[in-house]
């Protein structure tokens, strides 16, 4: 009886894997080709403000860390604007998702690079590239120029509901080169295409949780960030390069790549450790502070928020 349900189980993922290999994803393609991305973001407008209205959860978790970002109430205006605005750039970005699957080379001329040099800095150290980001601004345009590079990325994701989003979201990755594994049990294949001196891409904004994580300081306040990157980069010894791309006026973007961060093992390992995940925190904070309505931050990111 068990290996029957199994077996039902995966024919129908099998069956809804397909419905997006063969008619979602080429209608996206389809559509993305004539819709305007100006549209997309028109449309997406008062959908998001819908979400920020019923989505509690998430907007009170905006809410908080906004609030504790700028060392005022919740009920502060600036704070509900950059929340309320965060949920606007979060419904741009799900059009980019849908958008950039049907853009040509020509198009991504709409992007302005900084720091592509040190992509190439990080690739002569032949060990690979760890290529550290966050929930913010595109992530999409961001992970495609990396590919327009020739990289080979390998990254983890939660497992989403409903399970046609998550095949569609692994399919759209997939079609851009990005290999997607679940978050836990798969540091040996990261580790792996690493040594093939490939790129393993991380996402280091994941909200506060000390198990697993180190203590840190961010936006001036203890707390806790993944140490995945960096015992990754202990382990492997390869370069981190922390890189986001976000929105401009006139629907252009400017991608940002930073210097390449170094292990040092000359340290204590969980020293280094820290030290490592301090060094992107700081960085990421830059953004933040530059950019704080494109950041996603829909999950409390210190502890007793």
């Amino acid at each position: 009886m068990a290996g029957k349900i199994e077996e039902r189980v995966e024919l129908s993922q099998d069956r809804h894997h397909g419905i997006v290999e063969s008619w979602l994803y080429p209608a996206n393609v389809g559509l993305a080709k004539v819709v305007p991305l100006s549209l997309g973001y028109h449309i997406s407008l008062p959908i998001a403000d819908l979400c920020y209205w019923l989505w509690t959860s998430k907007r009170e978790g905006a809410l908080r860390n906004y609030a504790r970002m700028l060392g005022c109430s919740p009920e502060d205006e600036r704070v509900q604007r950059l929340a309320r605005s965060s949920f606007r750039n979060f419904g741009k970005y799900i059009v980019e998702l849908l958008h950039v699957q049907g853009w040509s080379k020509e198009q991504f001329q709409r992007v302005t690079i900084q720091g592509d040099e040190h992509f190439d800095e990080a690739l002569q150290h032949g060990k690979g590239v760890i290529f550290a980001s966050a929930h913010m601004g595109s992530i999409e345009v961001g992970s495609a120029l990396v590919r327009m590079k020739g990289f080979r990325i390998t990254s983890v994701m939660e497992q989403l509901r409903p399970k046609v989003m998550m095949d569609w979201i692994v399919t759209c990755r997939a079609k851009m080169g990005v290999s997607l594994l679940p978050t836990a049990g798969t540091g040996r294949q990261l580790l792996r295409a690493l040594r093939r001196e490939e790129m393993v891409a991380l996402i280091v904004d994941v909200g506060y949780r000390d198990n697993g994580g180190v203590p840190v300081n961010f936006l001036g306040h203890p707390t806790y960030f993944p140490a995945g990157p960096a015992r990754l980069a202990r382990i492997s010894r390869a370069p981190i390069v922390f890189g986001v791309a976000v929105r401009r006026p006139g629907n252009r973007f400017i991608a940002y790549g930073s210097p390449p961060i170094l292990s040092d093992r000359t340290k204590d390992a969980e020293e280094d450790i820290r030290d490592l995940t301090q060094q992107l925190v700081d960085i990421f904070e830059r953004f933040v502070r530059r950019y704080p309505d494109q950041w996603y931050v829909f999950r409390d990111m210190w502890p007793g928020e």
